[in-house]
């Protein structure tokens, strides 16, 4: 990545905001407003929100920032967190600056200037003081970059004009600063010492190599309100211990000066803050508070680097900061990722490293659905066209994964579970690609307490009769009196999922599956057939009721697929089955994006349905 202003032709210059990143989604002409962690703004910035839907778009996701702007067209910070907090978002301005999704097409792969063009007419044809478009400058980046220095501002944005549109950091995008600021991570403080309401001073560090490297002490930049506020939010997080890698704080003379007075802190609290240099020992220089950053997560954190422009010019000494992460690039949330670059999807380029992000992403919504369960790992060494291997015993060591009792599969080695995301993520180093899992928990391994409905369309059938064949099942299983939901499979066909009970037997759910399938198939021939087999199910949907068998598993809701695209099995509502463009219309790449758009869960009401099978075989005539 480069570290200067660039001097080609094919980049433009944006101002660099000082707000918060927003992603704005519209559907069906509603707004909602998302930060990049994921969290929803919609009512914090209600007024903003409508002012969005004032762009009369019906569907969308648009990128941008929002800021307060001062009297002098300086932005202010501080003034933007109060008109958040207090709910005055009449002072807020949105500068929109991409537009990945308009109209239901997805311009994520269309070059910058093209979707900035779009988008630009979106905003002009009705202006809105409130929603603005971030204008490129028509001048070469040094010289915005000097022009902004001069003007005492904090930098510019550098963006190459053919690049696709990246969600992640991404090496088409440059932060040009022009003096040394940056995000710190808060790791202990002292009291002011003639105020224990106040601080003295605070601990900073950044994450290299998975651990929280101490960089120095700042004691500086903070009114007395702000010292206080620190010093109620600090000692709220208080630990017994230093969040520091061991030793870090050793190499620091400020620390040994104030050894037995720090107080050490959960690592959540994540500061902007301007500073002279670096030391050669790695410390800060001169460091100075700007205030709290609620945008960032904290282990996203790692040292800036910095570098003179490549031209000497007169006027004031500019410098400008690339991000730009001296961590080691293969750590995702602490697991080292061996051969990163590996390319598991040729269709894609995707690689290993794109696949152990995407489960970092998305752990807090498959872990639900992992935990306590056994599960069979599919494993690609050579990627997806390569020799793919089916694991559901441990015969090799994987960080974190739970080895359940043997006694739960007699004569084999011990089942396996996933209940943490070290363990999700181990497994995804080892080559993981599919997580599978079965229809029992580990403590009622012979009572399942779900059944699953595979529709697995032969060849020749479209995807308008997979959906069909879907809601056809549906209204079956509403008749007997089952509540069930869907997901897709991120392969050829759905999902339908019917939560139970643990109380019947695993030949009981079987059969009780097969029966409906059957009724299915003599009740609606030319759609269905029972009997599994290529050559049976030409032009056909084989409801796949083996799902069911003792021991058999099925693809797990958000994990990946192996096959080309890598699809992913993603949780739908039956009001958006006839939406669904396809059963992989997820996948590593998108579905992340997807989910913090998704206000309700579709499956809320997943385990809150446990239901017997009792009144429904007596409707279908079905004796286990």
């Amino acid at each position: 990545m480069s570290k200067t202003p660039p001097t080609s032709d094919g980049w433009s210059v944006e101002a660099k905001f000082d707000g918060y990143r927003v992603l704005a989604r519209l559907s069906k002409g509603r707004a909602r407003l998302i930060t990049r962690n994921g969290n929803d703004w919609t009512d914090k910035l209600a007024s903003v929100a409508k002012a969005v839907e004032g762009l009369g778009l019906a569907e969308g996701w648009l990128d941008g920032e929002i800021v307060v702007l001062k009297d002098d067209g300086g932005q202010d910070f501080n003034a933007l967190q109060n008109a958040i907090d207090h709910a005055k978002n009449e002072a807020i301005t949105y500068f929109l600056f991409d537009a990945p999704y308009l109209g239901g097409y997805d311009l994520r792969a269309v070059p910058l200037f093209e979707r900035r063009a779009v988008l630009k007419a979106v905003v002009e044809r009705k202006p809105n003081p409130r929603i603005r478009f971030s204008d490129d400058f028509p001048a070469p980046p040094a010289e915005v970059l000097e022009a902004a220095c001069a003007m005492k501002l904090e930098g510019v944005i550098v963006k190459r004009r053919d690049a696709p549109y990246a969600s992640t950091r991404s090496d088409t995008w440059l932060k040009l600063k022009c003096s040394l600021r940056q995000e710190f991570v808060i790791g202990g403080y002292t009291d002011r010492s003639n105020s224990t309401k106040e601080i003295g001073n605070l601990f900073l560090g950044v994450y290299d190599g998975g651990q929280l490297r101490y960089v120095g002490a700042m004691g500086t930049g903070w009114s007395l309100a702000t010292a206080r506020e620190l010093k109620q939010k600090l000692q709220k997080r208080e630990i017994e211990a230093t969040p520091f890698e061991t030793g870090s704080t050793k190499q620091s003379r400020w620390t040994k000066l104030v050894a037995g007075t720090e107080h050490w802190v959960r690592p959540d609290l994540v500061a902007e803050v301007s500073f002279a240099e670096w030391t050669p020992e790695g410390h800060l220089r001169h460091a100075s508070f700007q205030r709290l950053r609620s945008d960032k997560p904290p282990r996203s954190i790692v040292r800036e680097e910095a570098s003179e422009p490549p031209t000497k010019q007169k006027g004031p000494v500019m410098k400008a900061v690339a991000s730009k992460k001296t961590a080691d690039q293969r750590l995702v949330s602490g697991i080292k990722v061996s051969s990163p670059d590996r390319v598991i999807d040729p269709s894609t380029g995707a690689t290993k490293l794109d696949l152990v992000r995407y489960y970092d992403s998305v752990a807090e919504f498959i872990l639900p659905h992992l935990k306590g369960r056994p599960v069979s790992l599919v494993r690609g060494p050579s990627g997806i066209g390569g020799e793919l291997f089916f694991q559901k015993h441990m015969d090799a060591k994987i960080a974190g994964v739970t080895v359940l009792d043997a006694k739960l599969d007699p004569g084999h080695a011990p089942l396996i579970a996933i209940d943490t995301k070290e363990a999700l993520l181990s497994a995804a180093q080892f080559n993981t690609i599919e997580f599978h899992t079965w229809n029992a928990t580990a403590r009622s391994i012979d009572k399942p307490d779900r059944m699953v409905f595979d529709l697995d369309p032969g060849e020749g059938v479209s995807w308008a009769h997979v959906q069909e064949a879907a809601a056809l099942t549906h209204t079956m299983l509403d008749e007997l009196g089952l509540v069930s939901f869907l997901k897709t499979s991120g392969g050829k066909g759905l999902h339908v999922v019917v939560p139970l009970s643990p109380s019947a037997d695993g030949d009981t759910v079987k059969g009780f599956s097969q029966a409906v399938v059957q009724h299915l198939a003599t009740t609606v021939p030319d759609r269905f057939v029972a009997k599994s087999g290529p050559s049976n199910r030409v032009g056909k949907i084989f409801v796949d009721y083996l799902r069911n068998g003792h021991g058999a598993t099925t693809a797990v809701a958000f994990s990946a697929r192996a096959r080309p695209g890598l699809g992913v099995s993603i949780p739908v509502s039956w009001d958006a089955l006839d939406a669904l463009q396809s059963s992989s219309q997820w996948t590593i790449a998108s579905a992340r994006d997807y989910l913090p758009f998704e206000k309700f869960d579709p499956w809320a009401r997943y385990t809150k349905s446990r239901q017997t099978l009792t009144v429904a075989m007596k409707r279908l005539c079905f004796k286990p």
